[in-house]
């Protein structure tokens, strides 16, 4: 059989059009803004994923957002709202962070969750959703402890990540702090929502550890009465 000028023309037309399609069709971040009354944030920057519908990658994913600085002045929520477009599937981000804390306070761990608008609108991500921390076998990168260390324990769950383990004191900066999103098709915009959660005063730390102890004093002694009634 022979193809003729004309049809190797319609053939590279028609590749042509498909990667087109495909292109535009490819999921990516069309827009950001962040909200809070305790914090600046600077340096925002994302790029059309370069492995759109990537859900579940192993690792460290290549579609990025990198927010060079979020500068907390007092303690409470920042919330970052990226607008989203359908990828056919669902993308996996990865997102690096520098935090700077300038509250005058030591921070003792730092919460991130996802949900949905900003300030008192915001609602959290539900199970199931889609929009998750690499749910369910959260097989990508989650790290918070950069030089000189900060928070070396990570709990992750489908909408939540708690660091912890350590102290980030006042006054330093955190040059990244990096973590998973999927993103799925269905939503035109999701949040982020990061908040510090300060050193508990001495004081706390007291009455929690004489509180802990009395609730300890209380079951030894229903346990020793519950003996007692049982040898007679």
């Amino acid at each position: 059989m022979t193809i003729t000028t004309r049809q190797l023309t319609t053939i590279a037309v028609l590749a042509l059009t498909m990667l087109t399609a495909n292109t535009l069709r490819a999921g990516q971040i069309t827009g950001f803004t962040w909200f809070s009354g305790v914090a600046s944030v600077a340096g925002t920057s994302f790029s059309p994923p370069s492995a759109p519908n990537n859900d579940d990658v192993a690792g460290t994913s290549p579609n990025g957002i990198f927010v060079t600085q979020k500068d907390y002045t007092a303690i409470g929520p920042v919330d970052l709202v990226f607008d989203v477009t359908d990828t056919g599937g669902t993308t996996e981000y990865l997102v690096t962070e520098g935090v700077q804390n300038n509250t005058g306070l030591d921070w003792g761990s730092y919460h991130i969750e996802l949900g949905f608008g900003e300030g008192a609108g915001f609602v959290k991500s539900t199970s199931g959703d889609g929009l998750d921390f690499d749910a369910p076998d959260f097989n990508s990168d989650f790290f918070f402890d950069p030089l000189p260390g900060f928070f070396p324990t990570v709990s992750v769950t489908e909408d939540d990540i708690i660091a912890s383990g350590g102290v980030m004191p006042d006054f330093s900066f955190a040059g990244y702090f990096l973590f998973h999103v999927d993103v799925p098709d269905g939503i035109s915009s999701f949040t982020i929502r990061q908040s510090p959660v300060e050193v508990p005063e001495p004081s706390t730390l007291v009455l929690g550890a004489m509180g802990v102890s009395g609730l300890l004093l209380t079951l030894r002694r229903r346990s020793r009465s519950a003996k007692v009634e049982s040898a007679a």
